[in-house]
């Protein structure tokens, strides 16, 4: 009787092993049919994404190029701007003050020095072309300071521009690698489910 017993239990043991072994091999089987259906879907779904990433930080890198070209150009106009103000203006007025000077200090009537249409002499007519020129070129440079303020808030307001495609880009870059990672992990099927029934995850 124990005998019976015996070879029974090692009998349903031997049922069990290859019951168990067969339903590994078929869980091997199901697992690689769904791989490779999960991999025939999911892989196109990959490439595009990493297509659209990658084109994505194609456009970022130009705008990047184009904030850097544009950052040069605002330094080199704010150089220029510091040279007029701090330089070349006050150095300008200073050069109209000096020629009033000399005016001043021409043997004149009060209303032949300030009358426009009196005739100078040769002297003091070219006291007066010296100072007339200086005042001309003093108002040159008062215009380029202002043509280059106008260009420095123009190119000012178009770097924020780009920095807001960058930011934009940005936004896009994450929102895509999230869908590839979402996309890469239904792209494993079974595969998570599998490992954690066999206990190895």
């Amino acid at each position: 009787m124990q005998k019976v017993k015996e070879e029974f239990f090692l009998s349903v043991i031997f049922v069990l092993k290859w019951l168990s072994l067969g339903m590994g091999a078929l869980a091997i089987i199901y697992f690689a049919i769904s791989l490779a259906y999960h991999r025939s879907y999911y892989d196109p779904l990959m490439k595009e994404y990493e297509l659209e990433i990658a084109e994505l930080n194609k456009k970022k890198a130009e705008e990047k190029a184009s904030l850097d070209s544009l950052k040069l150009t605002l330094s080199q106009i704010q150089t220029k701007i510091n040279i007029l103000r701090k330089t070349e203006i006050p150095a300008a007025k200073k050069a109209i003050a000096l020629h009033e000077e000399k005016i001043e200090s021409l043997d004149e009537d009060f209303i032949d020095r300030y009358n426009p249409f009196s005739e100078k002499n040769g002297k003091a007519k070219k006291v007066y072309e010296e100072r007339d020129k200086a005042v001309d070129y003093k108002e040159k440079l008062d215009e380029n300071l202002e043509d280059l303020r106008m260009t420095q808030a123009v190119k000012a307001e178009l770097k924020f521009e780009i920095l807001e495609k960058i930011n934009q880009i940005d936004i896009l870059i994450s929102v895509e690698e999230h869908e590839r990672e979402r996309v890469g992990t239904g792209a494993l099927g079974v595969f998570p489910w599998l490992l954690g029934i066999l206990g190895l995850t």
